[in-house]
């Protein structure tokens, strides 16, 4: 009864790589697994909730016509230029659904978001891999790959190294005329973004969510942005309700408070800078991080990332193993950003192991 697709996804073991804290809940514990904001959502979301709540009976907006003019205000582009998704993951699914024949092959390099093969997999693609050499982006390298493919998906920051292809680079790959579809999840982190360039290209699709400097993760508000050529398909084949009221309202509310967005912005990042360079003093090969997380090497410590994290889960600490994710190893975590509190405890509980305490 399983199609060949999905029968060949499950064969090549793709699966998306969930962190343990989804299966250990313990309370008091510190999670640094999941990229998710420490600060949660500006007071005005949880007004914007509460008054919406009277409302719950009642669907929501099938066009999303107010959040997409608030997104369009926040970018500078045309809300007809804009895509609502259950979060960017239906996105992404979304855009292998509209893009991707039968057997179309897709450039995914590695290692980064398991939600692209996952899609492109689900919808009859096949995925092309492209290993970032020392994980670091190469234009050439990208375009040679890309040869053949329909489609390319490229993490900018990406998840989980945290670096992102060069503008320049950028430019090149999509001067090969492969669609391209570039995920900023962590752009307001990074500081830099495409998602105005999308919109006068023909074939660059943005990726944008709500999730991570917003603290909105568990209301799942994620949006495209490109040329309405690109744009409207993707809005005939996605579901009226995707995105529920209570959640619409949410976004529309967060978008708009921007002083408690530069605030949360300004705290990661300085919380970033404090992180590396204690990770740094401890040994740790750390990458260079634009995104709320930081890739690390921790195998100067003298162990694996598994056994580290078991190490750390005794202690209530949470840091993302990336020994499940295609193209990293099993010597990488990927540690989040917290709060200040939270990054110096685990700070001292990676002292002491260090030490062997």
């Amino acid at each position: 009864m399983i199609p060949k697709r999905v029968g060949e996804m499950l064969r090549a073991g793709a699966s998306y790589p969930l962190a343990r804290e989804y299966d250990i809940r313990v309370p008091g514990a510190i999670n640094l697994a999941s990229n998710e904001s420490p600060y949660g959502p500006s007071p005005t979301v949880l007004r914007a909730l509460r008054r919406e709540l009277k409302f719950a009976g009642l669907y929501p907006d099938p066009r999303a016509t107010r959040l997409k003019l608030a997104i369009g205000a926040y970018l500078g582009v045309d809300a007809s230029c804009v895509a609502i998704g259950n979060g960017s993951d239906e996105l992404v699914d979304l855009v292998c659904k509209v893009f991707i024949n039968p057997l179309g092959r897709v450039l995914i390099p590695l290692p980064t978001f398991a939600m692209y093969e996952l899609s492109c997999r689900a919808n009859g693609g096949r995925p092309v891999f492209y290993s970032l050499p020392n994980f670091e982006w190469c234009a050439e390298g990208l375009k040679r790959a890309a040869k053949g493919a329909v489609l390319v998906f490229i993490g900018r920051p990406n998840n989980p190294t945290g670096n992102g292809l060069s503008l320049q680079g950028l430019r090149e790959l999509l001067g090969s005329g492969k669609l391209v579809v570039v995920d900023e999840a962590y752009a307001e982190f990074a500081g830099y973004s495409v998602a105005k360039l999308a919109v006068g290209r023909k074939n660059l699709l943005v990726l944008r969510t709500l999730s991570k400097a917003f603290g909105l993760a568990g209301l799942r508000v994620g949006y495209a942005v490109g040329n309405p050529n690109l744009i409207e398909p993707i809005e005939r084949v996605r579901a009226p309700f995707n995105v529920n009221r209570l959640a619409q309202a949410a976004a529309v509310a967060a978008l708009r408070d921007q002083r408690y967005l530069r605030k949360v912005v300004a705290m990661i990042k300085s919380g970033r800078t404090y992180m590396r360079r204690e990770l740094t003093k401890l040994g740790l090969k750390v990458l260079p991080s634009d995104a709320n997380f930081l890739m690390a090497d921790v195998s100067p410590l003298g162990a694996s990332a598994p056994e580290l994290c078991d190490f750390l889960a005794e202690r209530k600490i949470f840091v993302r193993d990336l020994s499940g994710f295609r193209g990293a190893g099993s010597k990488y975590v990927r540690i989040t950003v917290g709060t200040p509190r939270q990054n110096r405890q685990l700070v001292l509980a990676l002292k002491k192991f260090k030490r062997g305490v």
